[in-house]
């Protein structure tokens, strides 16, 4: 009764659940006695008898199901209560007389909850009581390995498993896990089996890890086509998810490597994909977007990112400083030198965090070296240099000296100053 109360005080800080769930919710997650009603039509005033609804394991493992569902949708709460609950379900399973797990939803419900993170100890002692069918053993005993970290025996067993023969709650579970073992080996594999996982159990906990799963997945193989469609479906689905920040770097570098925001048709589905989330998290995702594109000298992307970024940063925030330094270092080193100065000095002048005042400085060199390389000497001059070294020469040459001529020390300026023209033409048709 205790966590029917719980779950009844923290669903509605996200939104009222429709009045059949909370029903269910109030009949399914405790010990309820339904008092019986009178008959109406016969005006006898007889009752009918009551009905009792016994609380079983099931329903505790289904608490567990809500709310991680809530998690997945970013419920703090349920966040904060997770391994609360997880723990106290461990506990009441152990409370539950022999005789319920003669019943089958109760036996999968126990492998349900191994496979979710649960303690497996219930699951071990049904085990070895052999309550668990010929047809369930395989299931039963491969939720046992995995939960106690044998990820090759859990897979041979599982292997055997058909999930599609499986309550569709559960099947997600197991084709999950199944991927989850998978994932440093067969990576198709992966893709695969995530996408039976996220269709199998939709809005849940499962289907937001296994696109996290799919994603890295279709990364890793250089699946364009698959990650476009996977992080579209992502950042629509759980833009709110706890687990967010373990998204947001992999899909930027991926964005960044393929070329995403250097030109405009790619900038707008970048902006299509991400806009889901809240003005903070956009800020975090186009900053994490454009230190990247500067950090592989794509400076289209960091400068549009920056832009986009400022949009959503609050005006005099330690972020919107720090959008205006990344853009200031990108423009500097050859799009526009007095503008990025004028916005590395704005920058500085809001307090940036002190690796902002690291790359403010680096950038103000690097455009130094552009606008007022070491002078060079005239090729005549150069040959008679070289056909007669002077005494200091010959007396470095002796010690080993390898001193590197000036145009060794930029050699970065002379990429960028090519790409000047194509980036600029970029930016004017991003920002059209």
């Amino acid at each position: 009764m205790m966590r029917a109360a719980m779950l009844m005080r923290w669903f509605p800080r996200r939104g009222a659940l429709p009045a059949l769930l909370i029903a269910g919710l109030a009949s399914s997650l405790a010990t309820t006695s339904l008092a019986a009603q009178p008959i109406a039509a016969g005006g006898t005033g007889e009752r009918a008898p009551a009905v009792d609804v016994v609380r079983q394991p099931y329903h505790a493992v289904r608490t567990l199901s809500l709310l991680q569902e809530r998690v997945a949708q970013g419920d703090e709460t349920a966040f904060a209560m997770q391994k609360e609950v997880v723990q106290e379900i461990a506990d009441e399973l152990k409370t539950f007389p022999p005789s319920v797990w003669r019943e089958p939803r109760n036996r999968l419900a126990l492998i349900k909850y191994a496979l979710s993170g649960g303690d497996p100890e219930r699951l071990r002692a049904v085990h070895a009581q052999k309550l668990f069918t010929d047809a369930e053993r395989p299931l039963a005993e491969g939720a046992l390995a995995y939960a106690e970290g044998q990820r090759n025996l859990a897979l041979r067993l599982l292997e055997r498993v058909n999930v599609f023969t499986l309550p569709p709650s559960l099947a997600g579970h197991v084709a999950l896990v199944k991927a989850l073992v998978l994932a440093n080996s067969d990576l198709g594999r992966v893709i695969r089996l995530s996408d039976e996982a996220r269709l199998l159990s939709p809005g849940t906990l499962v289907e937001e890890t296994a696109l996290r799963l799919a994603m890295e997945a279709a990364i890793a193989q250089s699946n364009r086509e698959k990650f476009e469609a996977l992080a579209s479906r992502y950042f629509r689905r759980f833009p709110r998810s706890p687990y967010l920040g373990a998204v947001i770097r992999p899909v930027a570098v991926a964005m960044v490597e393929n070329d995403y925001a250097e030109k405009p048709e790619g900038a707008r589905w970048v902006h299509s994909v991400v806009h889901y989330l809240d003005p903070q998290k956009l800020v975090q995702f186009y900053a994490v977007l454009a230190e990247i594109g500067l950090r592989d000298a794509k400076l289209a992307t960091t400068i549009n990112a920056t832009r986009m970024a400022r949009k959503y940063a609050r005006d005099g925030s330690p972020e919107y400083a720090w959008t205006q330094a990344y853009e200031g270092a990108a423009l500097v080193i050859g799009l526009a030198p007095e503008e990025g100065l004028a916005l590395l000095n704005a920058a500085e002048a809001s307090g940036v965090p002190e690796t902002g005042g690291e790359l403010i400085a680096g950038a103000r060199a690097i455009s130094h070296l552009i606008r007022s390389p070491p002078p060079s000497l005239p090729v005549a001059a150069a040959e008679k240099s070289a056909a007669a070294p002077t005494p200091q020469k010959a007396r470095a040459d002796a010690a080993g000296s390898t001193t590197p001529a000036p145009a060794d020390q930029y050699p970065a300026a002379v990429k960028i100053q090519a790409r000047i023209a194509q980036i600029d033409q970029m930016l004017k048709d991003i920002e059209q």
